[in-house]
């Protein structure tokens, strides 16, 4: 079972560094996606994943603040730590990958007051 140390928060100088430094994280993203597979035992394939994945920094493409995206990029650590690390459980992981297969919400009256939700 790999090991994912953690890392000294840091701060970057430039735009150009946070997006060098977000581009590394978003490799390290990749490059863990069969081991986050194994390790969960996903019965969606690795295509699924690396969509999610990428949607999640696309998400915050536009952000032009680098004391923003600073904190972005330790969020995402965070994430691919506990993830590699297996400090989730199975439906911490699927709650995470399966955000795309809800359904929409009903916006008829009825629906929702059946549902609870009026």
């Amino acid at each position: 079972m790999p090991h994912l140390p953690p890392l000294v928060t840091r701060t970057s100088a430039s735009l150009a560094e946070a997006r060098t430094r977000s581009i590394q994280l978003y490799r390290q993203w990749q490059k863990s996606v069969p081991q986050i597979m194994i390790d969960y035992h996903l019965s969606m394939p690795q295509a699924v994943v690396r969509s999610k994945i990428r949607e999640e920094f696309e998400k915050h493409r536009f952000v032009s603040d680098p004391r923003v995206i600073d904190v972005l990029l330790f969020k995402s650590r965070i994430e691919l730590e506990e993830f590699v690390n297996v400090w989730k459980q199975y439906p911490h992981a699927m709650r995470y990958f399966d955000e795309n297969e809800k359904e929409p919400e009903s916006t008829k009256f009825l629906d929702k007051f059946v549902e609870g939700r009026a």
